[in-house]
């Protein structure tokens, strides 16, 4: 039921009807009862209280659309006045932008008038400079005209006496011309902002915004002077190789072609043998506007104009040419010189002439390259082929190696010499050269009378491509290089005939000068001769001692083989790189090199006597050489061997070295070798005439060996059959030697691990080798085993493995410390690629754990290595 009545509890602003109609039950209030009657005489009541209700529930919600429509009408009202307050403060800010721009475009403006005046007043300037150029450019002619008439006989002699005096020819520049600025873009300013896209209008390109500091120098630009000369291939394509193998980015460009594009390119130029002219000049210019480092290198003292002198350089003479026009080349090469921040060169004499210009001088010397080794030492194994099948012939080769007639006087001091050995020695054979399109000789032999009636005696061949050039080296048994000692310009001279004829396996003789003095250990690795009596006893010695001259063209070899090669090269590039950056770089490369030059030179391997039984060559080229040493092993030596022909490596050399056994190993060697030639590109078996030793046996076959890597493998132990192939891949540019993890085993199996140690994540058996290189490990004792390749450069820097029985048996340990001391790397194979037999009759067991002769051992290693400390002198037995 409805009771209509007011509802006091309301508290709103509107009353509605249904605020006073509350709900009753008639049943339970008396007063009501009469509500509940459904007749037909309240039927009229009842529909006007519907109505009613019907009228109050529109009325409440047209109340609600009422209010809400007054509360977003508020809010217009709100937004309203913010925005006519955002758009007074906007208008207010329009108009001072538009009085800012007014007066930037004003000052623009006189701006634009105040250049005009500017350009008009260059103008001006650079008429009178060109026409000061013109009188500039007629003195200058008369300046060259003047100095192209050699000075009297009197000045000469007066200017060799005084300070060398370098004649200042200057390289005038073009005419300038102004470009009008007015050709530069200048269109209207915008209303509002400039474009940032615009940029100034100028011809002058931009430098590099950063440069690299010494340890940020990636890019190395060579420039050749003389870009159709053989020493383009010494001076630049092999130090560009050299500087690619240390790490940098390396091009070779001609002087006359080098562009903007290659200087910005560029952290350092290389200039070898430079002259200067205006597009030096443009080039130097621009290298230092965009902070290129510049380094000028020379193989020659061109660098001193009045060393241009015939009594000094014979060749003006022999050539043609004269002296003042040889000066002038001198003057120019020294006037780029100067304009350079160091220098380079090949010899020590070379590098303190340069010092009176620059006092930083690099010391580069020339060197080889991998493809001229291979040529040289495949002449040399093919002439040992001839001569091991009785096909060669018995004559003895002296040849010299000139291939311009520069060196008529140096090749007169031995001509005496020669002509005498050839009267003497009617087997003897002059080997020179002669062009091979005119057929004449590049020696002017009118020149050496002492030589008519012994052209029977000369055997003359046609020049050759330098890459050519070591296999005439190769035909030769003795290579001579005289030079006129005390003439400066002589005495400069490299050392490159030396080091060419050594890889091919040639003797020298040559003369006493100081690069030759430095390097040549007189009687063991070349003869010195100064005197026509000291070239006769020389060329005598090497024609009637033919072992004798073997020995030493083989300790040359060795000896040349680390200073000149590309590893040692690198090295130098590296440093010379790094003394162009700050001072804490400079210090560092300062005390290595210092600390370099003072290192004692080593010795040159010992080579035991020893003699060929087997010999099998395909002549074709393979990257790694297994040398395998044994005495008495015949019960483990045929499991060594097929251990290295089961290589997954295809080609092959195998070399085995027998220390003079007695137990019948040498013939099963033989048989096998027979068998098996097939499989190897390079087969020999040598034994020692008398037991020389671990350390002799093993430097027997390093010398042996032809590949660049050489694998050690004692006869009772057992290679797996990919450890050629994955230490050969190990043995990246520059590392010295690589090592595998190696299995022990005995005749039960794989060998338990001993109480003391530990267990590895590689093997749960034992195992040597699985420390990674450092070379501080080597301070507490070895950690390698002598099962590892070595890159024979690396054993030649070393001096080979000693030899010394009373010491014997750590020649591997040894080899490892003198590594270290020079510096070079190993690196560690983390594989088990190789087994160790342990068993009672082992060395390591019959002698080097001996008591008595290990206090031997660890007191000759001490000795040659104060620096380790070794935590295991006492003897250990491996069973």
């Amino acid at each position: 039921m409805l009771v209509v009545g007011k509802n006091f509890y309301n508290q709103t602003e509107f009353t509605s009807l249904s605020d006073c109609i509350h709900v009753r039950i008639p049943h339970q209030d008396s007063t009501l009862s009469f509500l509940s009657d459904a007749s037909e005489s309240t039927y009229p009541f009842r529909q006007k209280l519907r109505q009613i209700l019907t009228h109050d529930l529109e009325g409440r919600l047209a109340r609600n659309t009422l209010s809400t429509t007054l509360k977003n009408l508020h809010a217009a009202e709100t937004a309203t006045h913010a925005l006519r307050i955002e758009s007074r403060l906007f208008s207010e800010q329009v108009e001072d932008f538009k009085s800012k721009n007014i007066s930037i475009s004003e000052k623009l403006t006189n701006t634009r008038k105040q250049l005009e005046q500017s350009y008009a007043a260059t103008q001006q300037d650079i008429a009178v400079f060109n026409a000061k150029l013109i009188s500039s450019h007629t003195a200058l002619e008369a300046l060259k005209d003047f100095l192209q008439h050699p000075a009297p006989l009197w000045r000469r002699l007066a200017r060799a006496l005084r300070t060398p005096f370098v004649p200042y020819v200057p390289t005038l520049p073009e005419t300038l011309t102004l470009r009008d600025f007015r050709a530069c873009n200048t269109e209207t300013l915008p209303d509002l902002t400039p474009n940032p896209t615009e940029t100034v209008c100028s011809d002058a390109p931009s430098p590099k915004e950063d440069r690299p500091s010494s340890k940020g120098i990636k890019r190395i630009l060579f420039v050749a002077g003389e870009p159709h000369t053989p020493g383009v291939v010494y001076r630049c394509h092999r130090n560009a190789e050299a500087a690619r193998h240390a790490g940098f980015e390396a091009r070779i460009q001609d002087c006359a072609v080098v562009s903007y594009d290659d200087i910005h390119w560029a952290d350092v130029m290389i200039l070898w043998r430079v002259e200067y002219s205006g597009h030096v000049s443009t080039i130097l210019d621009l290298a230092r506007q965009e902070g290129v480092r510049t380094i000028f290198d020379i193989d020659d003292i061109i660098i001193v104009p009045h060393y241009a002198r015939v009594d000094l350089i014979d060749g003006i003479r022999s050539t043609g040419e004269n002296e003042g026009s040889v000066a002038r080349l001198f003057a120019d090469m020294r006037r780029t010189f100067v304009r350079c921040d160091h220098g380079s060169t090949t010899t020590r004499e070379l590098a303190r002439a340069m010092h009176e210009v620059r006092p930083v001088v690099h010391l580069l010397p020339n060197t080889y390259d991998k493809p001229s080794l291979h040529r040289a030492r495949l002449s040399r194994r093919l002439h040992e082929g001839l001569n091991l099948s009785a096909a060669g012939d018995t004559l003895i080769r002296i040849g010299y190696t000139t291939g311009t007639r520069t060196h008529q006087r140096d090749f007169a001091i031995a001509v005496p010499a020669i002509a005498h050995v050839l009267k003497m020695r009617p087997n003897v054979r002059l080997v020179l050269f002669r062009d091979k399109q005119s057929q004449t000789s590049i020696l002017a032999m009118e020149e050496f009378p002492e030589l008519r009636g012994l052209g029977h005696q000369i055997e003359w061949r046609e020049t050759v491509p330098l890459s050519d050039l070591p296999d005439e080296f190769g035909r030769l048994d003795i290579s001579i290089a005289p030079l006129e000692v005390g003439n400066v310009f002589c005495e400069a001279k490299s050392e490159i005939k030396f080091l060419e004829a050594s890889l091919a396996g040639s003797a020298s003789v040559v003369s006493p000068t100081g690069p030759f003095k430095r390097l040549v250990r007189h009687g063991e690795t070349g003869f010195l001769a100064d005197t026509p009596e000291e070239w006769t006893t020389a060329l005598l010695t090497l024609i009637d001692n033919p072992g004798l001259r073997q020995r030493m063209a083989r300790d040359a070899y060795h000896d040349v083989l680390w200073p000149f090669s590309p590893q040692a090269q690198a090295r130098r590039i590296k440093l010379a790189f790094s003394s162009l950056g700050s001072d804490e770089d400079v210090a560092e490369t300062g005390e290595l090199v210092l600390a370099r030059d003072r290192q004692e030179r080593r010795n040159v391997p010992v080579i035991p006597e020893s003699e060929t039984l087997f010999h099998h060559d395909t002549f074709a080229e393979a990257d790694v050489t297994v040398v395998i040493t044994s005495y008495n092993y015949s019960a483990y030596i045929l499991d060594a061997l097929n251990s290295v022909s089961a290589q997954s490596l295809s080609q092959l050399d195998l070399i085995v070295v027998d220390d003079g056994s007695t137990d019948g190993s040498v013939d099963l060697v033989r048989i096998w070798m027979e068998r098996n030639t097939s499989r190897f590109n390079r087969l020999l078996l040598r034994r020692s005439v008398r037991n020389a030793g671990l350390g002799g046996a093993r430097n027997i076959g390093m010398d042996a060996a032809e590949t660049e890597y050489v694998l050690h493998l004692d006869a009772d132990n057992l290679l797996r059959p990919e450890a050629c192939e994955k230490l050969h891949a190990a043995m990246t540019f520059g590392i010295a030697y690589a090592y595998p993890v190696i299995q022990c085993f005995n005749e039960n199996g794989p060998a338990p691990i001993k109480s003391q140690e530990k267990a590895t994540d590689i093997s749960s058996f034992a195992v040597m080798g699985d420390l990674p290189f450092h070379p501080l490990n080597f301070v507490g004792g070895n950690h390698v085993d002598a099962m590892a390749m070595v890159a024979k450069w690396a054993w030649a820097a070393a001096g080979g493995y000693y030899v010394s029985r009373e010491a014997m048996g750590w020649e591997d340990f040894d080899l490892w410390c003198v590594f270290a001391e020079l510096g070079l790397p190993g690196r560690q194979v983390r594989e088990i690629l190789a087994d160790y037999r342990e068993h009672s009759y082992s060395m390591t067991n019959m002698s080097t754990e001996r008591a008595a002769h290990k206090a031997r051992v660890v007191e000759y290693i001490k000795s040659r290595h104060p620096w380790i400390n070794l935590t295991a002198e006492a003897p250990v037995q491996r069973l």
